[in-house]
């Protein structure tokens, strides 16, 4: 380890000797993992198969390409969805990509969102590699990327340790150092992780609760900016909203649309629970489009709504590639729940609701997306567990577009309440438009502080 190697192009990170034991530590443990590492992938990759491909990028034997392309480590699905409007920020300034991850989910999107660039070999993509020490290294010496950028909340000691010896300078984009995160690591074990942050070159994030807390984790005040959220940036897929408005009238059969994205394992009976109240309910109950955030809960949540007895149907059995009724597909009866069972087409039902439910927010998981839904001008309603998208959460309460209750009873309650009163959702609708164009420019401005590095 060249304690002192890219120096210029580093932050102020020293391998004290407390530090350099815990890290030689954290290696060791890492290392006799490996064996159980490579076994649960081909576990995995018996329900994924892309799991078991391209093992030799777990060790950093990736296929190597031109140097001197920025490296994107994006680790699964939500990071690769979040950095994209960066990714083609960089595109357009002439900058070549290698993009990483850690999940298949990730793998996919990144190739699904920049197929063209594949194409044109603008962008390359593959597994990023374990945190080993000597496969970090490899990775780096086959690469050569110029510059590093760590999406979110991923601190990985041999990363950062390999790339400060390679001269590497690695940065933090959209970065989301929660309060909860940062109290954790302030004490035990966690303070080895957290003394890692030190070697980030720049930090830039979300808010200026953000900026405090980069900061407080060791961060000099300098190399932390207040650049805005990535996400705001997404764009629309025009094509799936077209689509909406084409066979919303038919989905809909003159009813309202509750949306619940993104709901994991754990909020799915509580979920069912409060379904159950509205379909019971004396107002008309509105059509639900349940769209679980991993692919392998697609199935279990089409059976369970049907062993309640609605009326169920999936996207993939009831509608096209082009979004449109397949030929004989047409429900004798309209569906009460549509199952979401697809990748890449949240905008499409997004663009149906009329109100989402976000999940991951009935535990206590900290919440998923909410600016998906408000870039298309959708209310947004939750649970009180929004600790990991406390930005924007709070701007977005403030500003009417979003509202959290304390627990599912109180949503059930919400949620009847709303689809009884046509002009109480037509209201919080109104309050959620204009949210999101408030907010752009992350892209443009991260873009900018990155560029002086690129030309260094």
């Amino acid at each position: 380890m060249q304690d002192e190697a890219g120096s210029a192009a580093t932050g102020a990170f020293t391998f004290s000797p407390g530090l350099r034991a815990g890290y030689l530590a954290y290696q060791l443990v890492a290392h006799l993992l490996v064996p159980a590492a490579l076994l649960l992938a081909l576990w995995r990759g018996q329900r994924e198969p892309m799991y078991r491909r391209r093992l030799p990028d777990r060790l950093g034997l990736s296929r190597p390409g031109a140097p001197g392309a920025i490296w994107v480590f994006a680790a699964s699905l939500g990071e690769t969805r979040a950095v994209a409007p960066l990714v083609r920020e960089l595109l357009a300034r002439g900058h070549d990509i290698l993009l990483t991850h850690s999940s298949p989910a990730g793998l996919a999107e990144g190739g699904r969102l920049f197929a063209a660039e594949i194409a044109a070999a603008r962008l390359r993509q593959a597994y990023g590699p374990l945190d080993l020490h000597l496969a970090v290294r490899a990775f780096l010496r086959r690469h050569r990327p110029a510059l590093g950028l760590v999406v979110e909340s991923e601190v990985w000691p041999a990363q950062l340790v390999a790339a400060r010896a390679q001269g590497v300078p690695m940065v933090v984009i959209n970065g989301n150092l929660t309060a909860r995160a940062l109290a954790r690591d302030s004490r035990g074990p966690g303070r080895l992780r957290l003394a890692f942050f030190r070697a980030f070159t720049l930090a830039l994030t979300k808010s200026p609760a953000h900026v405090a807390r980069y900061v407080a984790a060791g961060i000099a005040p300098a190399q932390v900016h207040d650049v805005g959220e990535l996400k705001f940036d997404l764009p629309v897929d025009d094509a799936q909203i077209a689509a909406a408005r084409r066979i919303g009238p038919t989905l809909r059969a003159g009813r309202a649309v509750l949306m619940i994205a993104s709901s994991v394992e754990d909020e799915e009976e509580a979920l069912v629970t409060i379904l159950r109240r509205l379909f019971a309910g004396p107002a008309p109950a509105p059509l639900v489009i349940w769209v679980p955030r991993s692919p392998q809960r697609f199935a279990a949540v089409a059976a369970r709504t049907a062993a309640e007895g609605w009326h169920t149907a999936c996207r993939s059995a009831l509608l096209d590639a082009g979004l449109a009724l397949r030929d004989g597909a047409a429900p004798s009866q309209a569906p009460q729940v549509i199952v979401g069972d697809s990748l890449g087409e949240m905008d499409f039902y997004y663009a149906l609701a009329d109100l989402v439910f976000v999940g991951a927010t009935l535990n206590d998981l900290g919440g998923h997306n909410i600016i998906e839904p408000l870039a298309q001008d959708k209310p947004v309603i939750t649970g009180p567990s929004i600790y990991g998208i406390a930005f924007p959460a709070e701007e977005a309460r403030a500003a009417g577009a979003l509202r959290v209750l304390p627990d599912a009873a109180a949503l059930g309650d919400e949620l009847c309440r709303l689809f009884a009163s046509t002009p109480d959702l037509a209201t919080f609708r109104i309050a959620a438009q204009g949210f999101n164009t408030a907010h752009r420019g992350a892209a443009r401005r991260s873009a900018d502080l990155l560029e002086p590095l690129l030309a260094r």
